[in-house]
């Protein structure tokens, strides 16, 4: 499926980013490869994922967000998005595959790597009644048995429909609550502030947050 090493790959995306003609007419080359789309999918009055689905070519292959290129010998580039921070929204956890990645195993090791549709996927809750828009930057490696391209940052923005915050008692219908602590059917756990159920950002204990909102800290 792909026999490369990681040198060929950081040599094509030197003369990538020396090239003008490479930036200016990216469909000649791997534009041909792959076909991005996004679009939004709402959850609930108040959250919503940003969905980025690839239409590869035959015989192309993208990798995984959670991809390791240690395991591949040094090789393979994890997909990757970066969000641009709006006050509008706030990231729920991090940017994921939207489907199983297939794993590849060969002489240099194992590879997850998507074939013929390829999706990523970043859940976001709104803080806004108004419609925005939310500008994210993706980089990806596509490659097949011969060899890899390796395109500039591409950059991409999708509007979101403003909806409503849930309130308190949407909230709390859907808690387990114990004393000022409480969890969702996710696993998310959330702290009472205000009078008011505040999720606990991932990464964050219970007791650190309780603790950060009392001085003060931004909770939106």
């Amino acid at each position: 499926m792909r026999k490369y090493v990681w040198l060929f790959s950081l040599m094509m995306f030197a003369n990538l980013i020396s090239s003008n003609e490479s930036f200016a007419q990216p469909a000649g080359n791997w534009g041909e490869k792959i076909e991005w789309s996004y679009k939004v999918v709402k959850i609930d009055d108040s959250h919503a994922d940003i969905v980025l689905t690839g239409k590869l070519a035959e015989h192309w292959h993208v990798y995984s967000m959670i991809h390791d290129p240690n395991t591949a010998d040094g090789t393979g580039y994890p997909t990757g998005i970066t969000f641009t921070k709006n006050k509008n929204y706030r990231l729920i956890g991090k940017a994921k595959d939207g489907k199983k990645a297939h794993v590849y195993t060969d002489e240099l090791g194992t590879s997850l790597i998507f074939e013929g549709i390829a999706v990523f996927k970043q859940r976001i809750e709104v803080l806004a009644e108004d419609a925005f828009d939310v500008a994210f930057e993706y980089e990806f490696q596509v490659c097949d048995e011969n060899g890899c391209l390796f395109p500039p940052a591409q950059e991409a923005t999708v509007k979101v429909k403003g909806f409503k915050p849930a309130s308190d008692d949407e909230v709390e219908s859907k808690l387990t609550i114990v004393g000022d602590d409480a969890t969702d059917k996710d696993g998310n756990s959330y702290v009472k502030y205000n009078e008011s159920w505040v999720q606990v950002p991932n990464g964050n204990s219970i007791k650190f947050y309780r603790e950060y909102l009392k001085l003060g800290g931004n909770y939106e």
